[in-house]
């Protein structure tokens, strides 16, 4: 059936809805002046958009979905041409008269920018119809500008609703683990597209592999080197990224740049997403974290690029894909892998130089972005001190306390969890795992990756059903332990185990405060950590019950090392994931979205916060 049609019918109802609204605008603005006009015209534009770049976005899905890539379909793209149309339309009315309703010029030139992209793109998509058949290259390249266009025009004006959200000053909790639930969702949907697997997947592992990428986990109830097309993959790098980094931060940013500014309640809510201590540097901040994001992954993923032998791969495409999906699963902490295998694949398993580039992306990403960037204060100041001593001029002032104590102690820990694994697995496994690597090389570089991957990584460059057992109890703790505050990473943080040892060393010393580099750590801070401790021991506690009702004959320790991973946004596992019945990956399904939110964060987002009541009752003491 030819739905064209019906379009002038469409046309003249999307005609009077919009008069309607216009109407509305100005009985509500109490005046027909021509300024009256002018904001009427903005408003409807700014609400029509978001609704046209859902309708763009949503045909390009469907041709990706439904339709080999190299398909030249005339009816998707006369239909997106017209969407295009309308949405140049509504670009071209917004820019005009927002002349008048903001005065920020940034915004200005990002709507700009914005009409100027829709001339191309819809100027691409009549050289499409218009031109057929295209050479394969010329379509390939048009098609791919094309959509990644209306996918950028749709995530910048998705923005708007984020802003609308702010607006209503909703708990920054709840705004935080809505948006993890709603691109889950999302993801799952993008999984379950027919062209997105080689053979179809179920719902409730397309759940599954889209709440282990978007929480950075790694756990595949199916195989992501066989089951999933390129199409597929590129869904999961995107799901991984997003996940990574957090879908309010990259809308945070769009957001900024489509309005010029942004308004209190949303930095307060950005500043509690990124662990900022200033309202004023938010956005700053998040600038910083997607650059630096950007800047560490593309440049891992040009060292895994020259670390691998070209006669692996059929063309440097699949080259370069392979490295940039590795360096952004590495850096964001969450261990897919492209190949069946994983990193234990036998073209890979002894290339160290890839191993040690996707080890050092791991404790980049888990170290947390606010910790990096004290650390390069701290050298930016000793270079700056350097440099006026050797040019002889006075040395400035120096700062007291560069180095942060949350900085102190997730460096330390993290220094101490490296050391004690990589010498722990360099013991136990010399003659098991170790044996097959003959070299001196390759025993440390694969003792070490040992060491770095179960801190939430989740790849492995061994067999990890023949670990011996004290590895695999010492990789318990590794990864309920797992990453440092506010990184890609997972666990009950590197810092919290700190305060919980150096508050157990007070208590045997007889201290009734707990200090550490001559600062003293605050009692609510105490007793955060010690309710996710507690938190974090219930519901893994929970998910091993749950998964031993249908799944009991796996055994105890394979089901507690795998709800050990999934809570810890890990991603080992000792080879029970696919086996599972869908109950057990639904239980770690939820597992992982409360490992990742925070099981904290996800009682603060739902449960009413009680403000100081001004009493206190008699203190007495409890007997242990």
């Amino acid at each position: 059936m030819d739905f064209r049609k019906y379009i002038p019918y469409r046309l003249v109802i999307l005609y009077r809805w919009i008069k309607r609204l216009i109407h509305e605008q100005l009985i509500k603005e109490g005046s027909f002046s021509l300024r009256a006009w002018i904001d009427a015209m903005y408003r409807v534009s700014n609400t029509l958009i978001p609704i046209a770049a859902f309708l763009v976005f949503g045909l390009a899905i469907y041709d990706f979905g439904f339709f080999p890539f190299y398909s030249h379909d005339l009816t998707v793209y006369t239909y997106l041409l017209y969407g295009l149309t309308f949405f140049k339309v509504l670009l071209i009315t917004r820019f005009a008269s927002e002349w008048l309703v903001i005065k920020d010029w940034k915004a200005h030139w990002y709507s700009f920018g914005l009409v100027i992209l829709i001339f191309y793109m819809t100027s691409l998509s009549k050289t499409i119809i218009s031109l057929e058949p295209l050479p394969a290259s010329d379509f390939s390249s048009h098609k791919l500008i094309l959509y990644a266009g209306v996918t950028f025009l749709f995530f910048t004006e998705a923005s708007n609703l984020l802003r609308f959200i702010y607006s209503r000053r909703q708990n920054p909790s709840f705004i935080f683990v809505v948006s993890f639930a709603l691109i889950i969702m999302a993801g799952a949907f993008l999984l379950l597209l027919p062209k997105s697997t080689t053979h179809g997947i179920s719902l409730v592992d397309a759940l599954f592999t889209s709440t282990s990428a978007v929480c950075v986990t790694g756990l595949a109830s199916v195989d992501t080197g066989t089951e999933f097309t390129t199409l597929g993959k590129v869904i999961i790098l995107l799901l991984i990224q997003v996940g990574g980094l957090g879908i309010m931060t990259f809308a945070g940013l769009l957001s900024y740049l489509a309005a010029g500014t942004v308004s209190f309640h949303s930095r307060m809510a950005l500043m509690s997403m990124i662990s900022s201590n200033q309202v004023s540097n938010v956005m700053t901040m998040v600038t910083r974290i997607i650059v630096v994001t950007l800047v560490f992954e593309g440049v891992g993923a040009f060292l895994i690029y020259l670390s691998l032998g070209g006669a692996l791969f059929d063309s440097n495409v699949e080259r370069a894909f392979f490295a940039v999906f590795h360096s952004v699963s590495a850096f964001c902490n969450a261990g897919f892998s492209t190949e069946s295998a994983g990193l234990y694949t036998e073209s890979f398993r002894f290339n160290y130089s890839l191993q040690f580039v996707i080890a050092i992306l791991i404790i980049l990403g888990g170290m947390g972005f606010p910790i990096v960037f004290n650390i390069f204060s701290y050298f930016r100041i000793k270079f700056a001190k350097l440099l006026t001593r050797v040019t002889k001029n006075p040395v400035p002032e120096s700062m007291t306390r560069i180095i942060q104590v949350n900085s102190r102690l997730a460096l330390i820990t993290t220094l101490i969890l490296l050391v004690t694994g990589f010498v722990a697995y360099f013991f136990f496994e010399y003659n098991l795992s170790l044996k097959e690597h003959t070299t001196w090389t390759g025993k440390i570089v694969t003792s070490f990756f040992g060491s770095v991957t179960p801190r939430t990584a989740g790849f492995n460059t061994v067999d990890m059903t023949k670990l011996s057992l004290p590895i695999v109890l010492i990789y318990l703790l590794l990864m309920w332990i797992g990453a440092s505050p506010s990184s890609t990473g997972g666990g009950i943080k590197t810092t919290i185990a700190a305060v919980a040892f150096l508050n157990l060393r007070a208590i045997v010393r007889g201290r009734n405060r707990t200090e550490v580099h001559h600062t003293q750590i605050s009692e609510p801070s105490i007793n955060r950590a010690f309710a996710i401790i507690t938190l974090s021991i219930l519901i893994i506690g929970i998910s091993v019950l749950l998964i031993s009702i249908y799944d009991g004959d796996k055994g105890i320790l394979n089901i507690a090392f795998e709800s050990v991973s999934a809570f810890s946004t890990v991603g080992l596992s000792l080879g029970i994931t696919t086996t599972l019945s869908d109950f057990s990956k639904i239980v770690l399904i939820v597992t992982m979205f409360i490992g990742r939110v925070g099981a904290l964060t996800l009682l603060l987002a739902f449960i009413h916060q009680v403000t100081d009541r001004g009493y206190q009752y008699p203190v007495e003491e409890i007997m242990y």
